[in-house]
């Protein structure tokens, strides 16, 4: 009886193995391709320096969707070799939607070597999202095949690199949606080739998230809708009007996120919005607002201009870049911010599967307690 009970065991063990085994995926035939103008095209599998693999050039080839596959905890592995922009889009909703992790091979071994950025409407925020905690290091090759493993379980996400059992980022991810999404491959500005990718679904570990926001951020706004750009002397005044007179104010409120992203709130972000919020006072008094932003700002408090930067600011976002002192009087206090994003450092707007758009708009914003 035991040798009977040992053998269906090594039985039930084996079909637990490998009814988890690793499944490929983008096999050909089972995702779409489209160009940097969103149009479908017709790709063939390439060989890259010994491995059959899927190639992407950041244009005529810019995006991989995979058709049916729609999951929410997963490991996937595959090879890559890149040149710039190398990465994996999960929980997709469709190619302007997605969470996306990539690697930048020309920079490998510095902190800016893999990035974790939440795509909104096709707004590649990759100023907002940086090290510590979304940016770090590996050790990484331009056009040359490393291995990488990307573990997603509930708000948790894992990403190892050639095999090391420590995982080399390991975060919380900033949307998390119940049913999960489709999976997608993606290369910018460059060349990337994909080798080997394989999936294994995952059950939601209880993995605590972690902290991503302190307190005294200021998350709770009230939005306009977005006006056309308008490069003009004073336009800041004239949209501040515009947005009192519609009176149409949209609330928001991104507490797991520090970062102010506008993006996320328009089909096609592409303008200037006015964001207001109240900050209550005990009694008279002048308290530090430190904040970054991106694109074109000011900021008003209570009816008088404190900032404004007229030029277009295209840098890494960071808490604290700047500080200015906030007059406050006891009571309510009306802090207003018209900002604009990154198109006009782009000429018409960046390019992104067909059309031009802000890919960075927003700020960061703390008061001291």
């Amino acid at each position: 009886m035991r040798i009977r009970y040992t053998k269906l065991l090594f039985i039930a063990s084996l079909s637990i193995l490998f009814g988890n085994a690793q499944q490929s995926i983008f096999d050909p035939g089972s995702y779409a391709v489209y160009s940097d103008d969103n149009e479908k095209v017709v790709v063939s599998d390439t060989l890259f320096k010994g491995k059959q693999a899927l190639k992407l050039d950041g244009a005529g080839r810019s995006m991989a969707l995979l058709n049916d596959l729609k999951i929410k905890n997963f490991r996937v592995e595959m090879d890559i070799a890149g040149k710039v922009m190398s990465g994996l889009g999960f929980h997709a909703k469709d190619g302007l939607n997605y969470q996306f992790i990539y690697f930048r091979p020309q920079m490998g071994n510095t902190k800016e070597a893999i990035q974790y950025i939440p795509v909104y409407n096709g707004a590649l925020s990759w100023v907002f999202y940086n090290y510590p905690v979304y940016e770090t290091t590996a050790a990484i090759q331009s056009l040359e095949w490393f291995h990488a493993a990307f573990e997603v379980r509930g708000k948790n996400l894992k990403v190892f690199v050639n095999n090391d059992p420590e995982p080399k980022m390991d975060i919380s991810i900033l949307d998390n949606p119940i049913d999960g999404g489709k999976l997608l491959l993606r290369s910018l500005f460059g060349p990337s080739y994909f080798a080997n990718i394989t999936y294994l679904p995952l059950s939601e570990a209880e993995i605590e998230a972690k902290p991503l926001s302190e307190e005294g951020f200021l998350t709770k706004w009230q939005i306009s809708k977005q006006f056309n750009r308008d490069t003009i002397v004073g336009h800041y005044d004239a949209i501040l009007k515009l947005a009192d007179a519609q009176n149409e104010w949209k609330a928001i409120n991104t507490p797991p996120d520090a970062y102010v992203n506008f993006s996320q709130y328009f089909e096609h972000p592409k303008g200037i919005l006015v964001a207001k919020t109240t900050i209550e006072a005990e009694y008279e008094s002048v308290k530090n607002l430190h904040f970054d932003f991106v694109g074109r700002v000011k900021i008003i408090l209570n009816g008088n201009a404190v900032f404004a930067y007229k030029k277009i600011r295209f840098e890494r976002v960071f808490d604290g870049t700047f500080s200015i002192g906030l007059p406050l009087k006891k009571g309510k206090n009306e802090l207003v911010v018209i900002t604009e994003g990154d198109a006009a450092f782009f000429g018409k707007g960046f390019k992104y599967l067909g059309r031009h758009q802000h890919t960075n708009w927003g700020f960061i914003a703390r008061v001291e307690p």
